[in-house]
């Protein structure tokens, strides 16, 4: 995912906002309802780690429908 188009991204009770893709200097923000949470890590490898998460919880998804399908359209013993 390029950074131009990445937005608020959601994990359990936390979103993280990436700075905006114009503005160098400027760095993204960790909220938990509604209030700031100071990063221990550095945005990059925080955005890093919710890009890969995004993309298994995708993953997941697409294997549980298919799973799901499967277990419909199979005959009962």
């Amino acid at each position: 995912m390029t950074k131009a188009l990445r937005g608020p991204v959601r994990l359990g009770s936390y979103t993280y906002l990436p700075a905006p893709a114009e503005k160098h200097s400027a760095r993204g923000v960790l909220m938990r309802g509604g209030l700031p949470v100071t990063l221990e890590a550095t945005e990059e490898i925080l955005q890093e780690f919710m890009d890969r998460m995004n993309s298994l919880e995708s993953d997941v998804s697409r294997r549980w429908v298919g799973a799901d399908a499967w277990f419909r359209l199979s005959p009962a013993e």
